[in-house]
């Protein structure tokens, strides 16, 4: 799912935009369509990709617990090396992302009861 920076799901008309500079992915491990080679269901983390190509910072809501409860930092570019910081956010946190750089936030698969 494709996201804006205030969280809200992007439309036909948000692409469309020429002032769209920052997205925001949502990669839902727990969603994977294809099974294993054994026909069992394969399960993943879940990212949400926070990019920025504006010159500026720009800050990015999180979207609300339905995605994910809690996100940690997995990479972030403007890191010397790229690595995590490894901070932790919460649902609906903000998170600046730093001008011309991403943000790569990583969730464990959900446990199935």
């Amino acid at each position: 799912m494709w996201l804006l920076p205030d969280a809200r799901e992007m439309t036909d008309r948000d692409w469309q935009r020429s002032d769209a500079h920052c997205v925001g992915v949502f990669l839902n491990g727990d969603a994977i369509a294809e099974p294993d080679p054994r026909g069992r269901p394969v399960v993943d983390d879940s990212f949400l990709l926070l990019l920025n190509s504006y010159w500026e910072p720009v800050v990015f809501r999180l979207p609300g617990a339905g995605y994910g409860e809690r996100w940690t930092v997995c990479v972030d570019t403007v890191e010397p090396d790229g690595g995590p910081d490894e901070a932790e956010y919460k649902a609906g946190a903000e998170v600046a992302v730093q001008a011309r750089s991403l943000v790569v936030l990583s969730r464990p698969p959900r446990r199935s009861e």
